[in-house]
């Protein structure tokens, strides 16, 4: 086992409620309006084919929104927060020689906002916008195997949606739903023996 990646929100970064579900509560927005962007052009945004900002100004016009889009971006990502204690368990992995990455479902500002953040933490970066295919699509982990130049069986994954996961099996990867005791799943599986006893 040669390279882990991590899932971002919910696993890498604390999940707390949706966005649109906060927004929507906080500035009287009826959830169904505030998801019409959520899901119709923000899909497009994640996948890089679209810019944010600017799919974004129709939208914050009908909200109500008294500020700017910058303001409003702002506002949704303060929802960046780290899992400080599975970033330390992360270090281990790195301190043993396995390369830890992201690879996350996000448009681009956000993207720049969590590689920011999180910096040297992790040895690199895999964002849907930038790779122009999101994780529901195998593409996203062939594409991601390529620049790594690695084989399938040499790298595990970490998310916490099941289409996630199951593309990741499709390509050979292995891939668990996130739990805590996922890693001691991962380890348990014969292929990865070698990596179970680097870490101990």
């Amino acid at each position: 086992m040669k390279v882990l990646l991590f899932d971002a929100d919910g696993v890498v970064l604390k999940k707390g409620e949706f966005f649109s579900e906060k927004f929507s509560r906080e500035h009287n927005v009826p959830i169904e309006d505030v998801l019409k962007f959520f899901k119709g052009p923000f899909g497009a945004c994640q996948e890089g084919a679209k810019d944010l900002r600017e799919e974004l100004v129709p939208f914050l016009e009908s909200w109500g929104w008294q500020g700017s889009v910058d303001d409003f971006m702002d506002y949704w990502f303060e929802d960046v927060v780290l899992d400080q204690d599975f970033l330390e368990e992360i270090q281990g992995y790195r301190e043993k020689g396995i390369k830890c990455y992201l690879a996350s479902n996000n448009e681009h500002y956000r993207s720049r906002k969590i590689e920011t953040i999180l910096g040297d933490m992790l040895d690199g970066y895999f964002f849907s916008a930038d790779l122009k295919v999101k994780k529901g699509n195998p593409d996203y982990f062939r594409a991601v195997l390529e620049k790594l130049n690695v084989e399938p069986f040499e790298v595990g994954f970490v998310d916490n949606e099941d289409k996630n996961v199951e593309s990741a099996r499709e390509v050979g990867i292995k891939a668990q739903l996130f739990s805590d005791v996922v890693f001691n799943e991962l380890l348990s599986e014969d292929v990865l023996q070698e990596f179970k006893h680097k870490i101990q």
